[in-house]
């Protein structure tokens, strides 16, 4: 078994669970945000930089909270997916709905950047891997993500 599948179906990595990983990266997706403006984690809140910044800080409390008890780390990830997933169709679509603006003068804003898709595609991955991981059927080996 390749490095790629034991990720995919093991649900520890090194004593911390996927989702546990993913939320303690946070400050590194912030740094990568604060100094290389390059924010892949939450797009959908571009233009709000306080409620990024809570929504950082957060996550990261989510991640600390799932490394000490990871029994919640399911629950834990579903959540904080779902909302990302969220607030990034809020990002793609509000623009789109804004065009309606468009007659009004406003300037239209491109939907799809390289970091909207990055961040949907980090987002996606974990919420399905939380979500089909917490259906006894699709568990790999007894193990839970």
């Amino acid at each position: 078994m390749g490095a790629t599948e034991r990720i995919l179906a093991g649900s520890r990595l090194g004593g911390a669970s996927l989702t546990a990983v993913y939320l303690l990266a946070t400050p590194l997706f912030a740094l990568c945000d604060w100094i290389l403006h390059w924010n892949v984690r939450v797009v959908g809140l571009d233009g709000h930089p306080a409620l990024k910044n809570a929504y950082y800080a957060v996550c990261f409390a989510a991640g600390a909270l799932t490394s000490m008890r990871p029994s919640l780390s399911r629950a834990v990830g579903l959540a904080e997916s779902s909302i990302n997933i969220l607030l990034l169709i809020l990002g793609v679509m509000l623009p789109y709905w804004s065009a309606v603006g468009q007659f009004t003068g406003d300037q239209p804003i491109a939907p799809f950047t390289l970091n909207r898709i990055i961040n949907f595609l980090i987002s996606g991955v974990l919420w399905a891997r939380v979500f089909y991981g917490s259906i006894p059927e699709s568990r790999v080996d007894g193990r839970t993500p």
